[in-house]
């Protein structure tokens, strides 16, 4: 039965954990474990975190189809707006009767994959945690239906709390949303619309890619898949793919 765990639990469950669904799930539960909109569920194989009506779910192992169905009721019941898993649970969920959903590849950067005598900036040239009031702007204009409130108290309690950071260079925009277990999972990549077609995003990102690679740390990002080139060429390999499920979109 998948039912609400405590936070202890969760965290033992997630101690080690690295890949792109703990990494969500950690960074939430790091930042609002004290908040009643935020949740962790589990069940056999299965582990669900709940931020507001946003849902991620990571499993392990060989899930059964009666545990495919009760996370299926489950859904059913609890009422979200979207649902993050892996491909194959989503696959098996669109089986189920799931049909509005959206995928994503999974990107993870090698230094290799970067051509030589490409213009790489320097960190000490990235501005890091700048006023936020500065970046929604970028932001604004690479995810034009994102909210400022929203966007704003969750990336100012999570910086506050060293869990995430913004970085800027020239006009793109790059946040890590987690960084643990030896994993950068960054995210809200965005160029302003003037600065387009100056490579800026595709810099930044080399330059995160490689700061954190010297540290011995992965970088991934989910990406959509026509956004796959650009991550290609900025020096991102796939290496899986996710299904977003939405109830009430």
């Amino acid at each position: 039965m998948i039912t609400q765990i405590d936070i202890k639990t969760a965290q033992r469950l997630l101690s080690d954990a690295n890949d792109i669904f703990s990494l969500k799930i950690s960074s939430n539960l790091m930042a609002y474990s004290d908040y009643d909109f935020f949740s962790v569920y589990g069940g056999r194989g299965i582990l669900i975190g709940r931020y507001y009506n946003d849902l991620v779910i990571r499993t392990k192992g060989v899930i059964s189809e009666d545990i495919m169905e009760e996370l299926s009721l489950f859904l059913k019941v609890c009422g979200f707006s979207s649902a993050l898993c892996g491909i194959e649970t989503g696959k098996r969920l669109m089986a189920m009767g799931w049909s509005d959903v959206e995928e994503s590849l999974i990107y993870k950067f090698s230094s290799q994959l970067v051509p030589e005598n490409e213009e790489i900036p320097q960190m000490e040239e990235i501005e890091v945690n700048p006023k936020l009031d500065e970046v929604f702007p970028i932001v604004k204009d690479g995810f034009p239906k994102i909210k400022y409130d929203d966007w704003y108290t969750d990336i100012n309690h999570k910086i506050r709390h060293g869990i995430a950071a913004v970085y800027v260079y020239n006009g793109a925009t790059a946040t890590v949303m987690a960084d643990m277990n030896g994993t950068a999972f960054i995210s809200l990549v965005a160029t302003k619309n003037e600065a387009r077609g100056q490579g800026d995003a595709k810099k930044l990102l080399r330059r995160l890619g490689i700061y954190f690679e010297g540290q011995g740390k992965e970088a991934c990002i989910l990406c959509r898949e026509e956004l796959s080139s650009f991550y290609r060429k900025a020096g991102f390999y796939e290496c899986g793919k996710t299904m977003t499920i939405f109830q009430n979109k």
